[in-house]
């Protein structure tokens, strides 16, 4: 059975915390791929300021070049709407047949997953993984998840994944990763004050922001003068 997982987000741009972390999966789960899915309309987040799909797409393939088990999949720009994580879901099942799913998430993002479109039902669709993000971030996933899920079964730590729970057919997992405090807001914010982002994106990913540099720093700018 295939084993797949799917980091999703908006790249916008695409940096060395959505590569690293990617890697870092991938080696504690042994899996057949990553899967990079880019969010097309973002149900949470203003477009203001918000590349062309077609230029964060081109970011994340030159990004992930080199991995030959990372891929892109363009899915959600053709559909219509907001980008749903659990119609994402629904799609690869239909599609990808029978194989066992990783959705890839930081642990910022799990104390707001009740306000998700059927967010606790992703977890009856998916494993899920939680990318530390600080040193409370392991408490805060203990308290949360039997909240969230009070029929669960708690996992004993391995390795690297120090904290997990089985819920139904699936498992919440909470994985330690190296911490580089970098941020897709922190590379718009350099860019726009016109600094160095070397070392924070992929030297790919710099070559085709450069390329694109006043496509980029109109959108970027037209977000500033609408904040």
């Amino acid at each position: 059975m295939k084993r797949i997982a799917i980091l999703g987000g908006t790249f916008n741009p695409t940096h060395i915390m959505h590569i690293r972390p990617a890697v870092e999966v991938q080696e504690a789960f042994n899996l057949d791929r990553i899967d990079f899915v880019p969010c097309a309309t973002p149900p949470h987040k203003k477009e203001n300021g918000l590349l062309s799909f077609e230029l964060r797409n081109r970011m994340i393939r030159a990004a992930i070049n080199r991995y030959p088990d990372f891929r892109v999949n363009e899915l959600e720009a053709e559909r219509s709407g907001p980008s749903y994580t659990y119609d994402t879901l629904q799609d690869y099942k239909k599609k990808e047949g029978d194989c066992e799913l990783f959705f890839i998430m930081g642990s910022i993002d799990l104390p707001t997953l009740a306000d998700w479109h059927r967010g606790l039902e992703l977890i009856e669709h998916t494993n899920i993984i939680v990318l530390a993000r600080s040193d409370a971030d392991e408490k805060q996933f203990n308290t949360l998840c039997p909240q969230y899920w009070p029929e669960h079964t708690a996992l004993a730590p391995a390795d690297n994944i120090t904290a997990g729970y089985t819920v139904g057919d699936h498992s919440i997992y909470f994985l330690q990763q190296p911490r580089i405090d970098v941020s897709a807001t922190l590379i718009r914010e350099r860019w726009m004050q016109d600094r160095d982002i070397s070392y924070l994106v992929p030297d790919s990913v710099h070559k085709i922001m450069h390329d694109y540099a006043d496509i980029i720093t109109e959108c970027w700018g037209d977000a500033q003068n609408c904040s």
